[in-house]
């Protein structure tokens, strides 16, 4: 066994760096999109794709690192998530053209599916189930914070060196925390051998997402995070284009901007925590669900009354992150307690959702896209309709005894 030598503080601090490279690989790449459209001369399906397949590509990686991670070790399997993301920063920084850009954001996005995933798995073998609640509540807020700062960050290194730059300060990252995690961070978790392998650990993970789905309460509360973040995102990815093209404002004054929208995620995240369990997980759905389909509708009717504006979209975006952050973490609940010995397989289940309606609805946004807002309230109509759609369900198949 291998004894833990850095100080606990210091694997924390690792643990959060670990969190802030999802993050990175997306929201600081936002204000840049607008940038390589015009930088590589393609055209919005192209553009919006620079950042909707590494969203779709952490989708599918994260069903895997955690089933991975318990058969091989976490150390290891960390190791090569941060090699991936750090070769997809240099292939990114290097790119002659769209196509191999386009495939360093692939490698990126693998990459960047071991954050999240890999740091809570670390913490709960370093901290144990007494402390584990407070931990990942902590690297939770770190995670948050990542969003909020990482695009105005962005924006001021666009502004100052160009796009490529991003790229250079995401592979110094992402060299600085494989040297930590190679020499410093110790391995904590040692599998007993087991047949089969990676095969069996496949078999397993179909085995118990097959269990899930069968039950309708479940899917429900499942796709229903994904709805309000593919609302969420198609305003967000959109809203750099229009921002930059329509409105001709600067990449930094969009940086500021952006700061409403998950300013606006956090505060929700606030107030569900102090609700706590003194509401229900159908009326917190029901309530954030709805509030995400009236924000879509009066951000409409503004935008007949009054046009198209920074303040209507920023304005839009903060509610709708005060929608999300309530409603997430109940819906997020609602999936885990379906079956209790399978939370961690749902706790998946709704990240992969999250991660690829997001993609799939920033995708949608980039192939209807023609400068003006309306293709982008059509997709977020959908969206936040599905969403209410899925609470509602959920709510109806809810037992009666709960």
């Amino acid at each position: 066994m291998s004894t833990i030598t850095p100080p606990p503080r210091f694997i924390f601090a690792v643990l959060v760096a670990i969190t802030f490279i999802s993050p990175l690989a997306n929201h600081m790449f936002i204000p840049a999109m607008p940038v390589v459209k015009k930088d590589f001369g393609i055209g919005d399906e192209l553009a919006f794709a620079t950042l909707s397949v590494t969203m779709m590509t952490m989708a599918f990686t994260t069903l895997f690192y955690g089933g991975f991670s318990d058969q091989w070790g976490r150390k290891r399997i960390l190791l090569a998530g941060l090699v991936l993301y750090t070769a997809g920063g240099v292939v990114c920084w290097f790119a002659p053209d769209i196509w191999i850009f386009l495939g360093g954001r692939v490698l990126q996005g693998a990459g960047a599916g071991c954050g999240i995933v890999l740091a809570r798995a670390i913490a709960r073998d370093l901290y144990g189930m007494e402390r584990i609640a407070s931990v990942i509540a902590n690297l939770t807020a770190a995670y948050v914070l990542g969003p909020l700062l990482a695009p105005t960050i962005g924006a001021f290194l666009i502004g100052a060196q160009g796009w490529r730059f991003l790229f250079v300060v995401i592979t110094i990252l992402g060299l600085a925390l494989i040297v930590l995690a190679a020499f410093r961070l110790p391995e904590t978790h040692h599998p007993e051998p087991a047949s089969g392998g990676a095969k069996a650990i496949l078999k397993g993970m179909v085995r118990n997402y097959g269990q899930l789905m069968r039950v309708t309460r479940f899917n429900a509360y499942a796709v229903l995070p994904g709805f309000l973040s593919g609302t969420f995102f198609a305003l967000a990815t959109s809203s750099s284009f229009l921002a930059r093209e329509t409105l001709d404002i600067s990449t930094e004054a969009y940086g500021l901007w952006f700061l409403f929208l998950p300013a606006g995620f956090m505060i929700g995240n606030l107030i569900s925590g102090r609700i706590g369990n003194r509401r229900s997980v159908s009326f917190m759905t029901l309530f954030g669900s709805s509030l995400n389909l009236l924000v879509v509708l009066s951000m409409w009717l503004c935008h007949e009354i009054m046009g198209l504006s920074m303040l209507l979209m920023m304005a839009s975006g903060f509610i709708l992150g005060l929608a999300q952050g309530t409603c997430m973490p109940y819906a997020q609940a609602g999936a885990m307690q379906v079956n209790p010995a399978l939370a961690g397989s749902a706790s998946g289940a709704v990240v992969f959702c999250q991660l690829f309606f997001a993609g799939a609805a920033e995708q949608t946004v980039g192939t209807l896209a023609n400068g003006t807002l309306y293709p982008v309230i059509i997709v977020m109509l959908g969206f936040s309709s599905a969403a209410v759609i899925a609470a509602i369900v959920a709510a109806r198949s809810q037992p009666k005894d709960s």
